[in-house]
């Protein structure tokens, strides 16, 4: 198969299969040969990347099965890697001196896209797991743009915990009063301006029909519209 990327997905399940959904819905095709060429890797049974970056002591480290994955699939010589988990990206450095193929990077390709609709400044609040929060994962790439950067508060974190690992991984039930109310808590106690969603399971909060918040910025769609515009580069050289 030539001109395909890999992505290294299953982190989870649900959210990988919403990023699938996105890049095909933004690949323009009359038929089926217009589609991209890709290879999923729905790795389910990774080790849970939050669990280990608060409890590293007491939990497995995910770093070699990633690399794992680095590996095997580097070696079918795919254009290039995407990592549709945002707490992944705290292995990013290690991952990509790995391999020599390129791997996209969701939080600054996120971060730069606010950059593209809000100016220097801007109250951009970030949201997503504990690990992904306290480890820094977003920061710099907010920061580096010029963003005032806004973290939650402990309820707040507390909220977005039990949206993601109790109603969305553990029973696939979107909450919408609870994600609103994260909102409602980011914008007005807050003062945040824009939102960033740094976890893929609330990705699919905003892929709720009807429902877009043009002061939410979802790093997983941000990292759709890349992809296939990478693709498809490769494709038409």
């Amino acid at each position: 198969m030539d001109n395909f990327f890999t992505i290294i997905g299953g982190m989870g399940t649900m959210a990988t299969e919403l990023y699938i959904k996105q890049i095909n819905q933004k690949t323009p095709a009359k038929n089926d040969q217009d589609y991209l060429n890709y290879v999923l890797v729905n790795y389910s049974t990774i080790p849970d990347r939050s669990t280990y970056l608060m409890s590293k002591d007491e939990s497995i480290n995910p770093l070699p099965y990633l690399l794992n994955i680095i590996k095997t699939q580097g070696a079918l010589n795919p254009k290039f890697f995407v990592l549709t988990c945002n707490t992944a990206h705290y292995f990013f450095n290690e991952l990509e001196a790995a391999t020599e193929i390129p791997i996209l990077h969701m939080p600054r390709l996120a971060a730069k896209a606010a950059a593209k609709s809000f100016p220097k400044g801007t109250r951009v609040g970030i949201i997503g797991t504990e690990g992904t929060i306290k480890n820094q994962i977003y920061d710099p790439f907010i920061l580096n743009e010029g963003f005032n950067l806004i973290h939650p508060t402990l309820e707040i974190q507390q909220m977005v915990s039990t949206l993601i690992f109790d109603k969305i991984k553990q029973q696939n039930v979107l909450d919408v009063e609870l994600y609103n109310q994260i909102l409602s808590k980011m914008f007005d106690e807050l003062n945040c301006e824009v939102v960033i969603l740094g976890c893929t399971e609330l990705s699919l909060m905003e892929d709720i029909e009807g429902y877009k918040n043009p002061c939410v910025i979802d790093p997983q769609n941000v990292l759709a519209d890349e992809s296939v515009k990478l693709a498809l580069s490769y494709r038409n050289k």
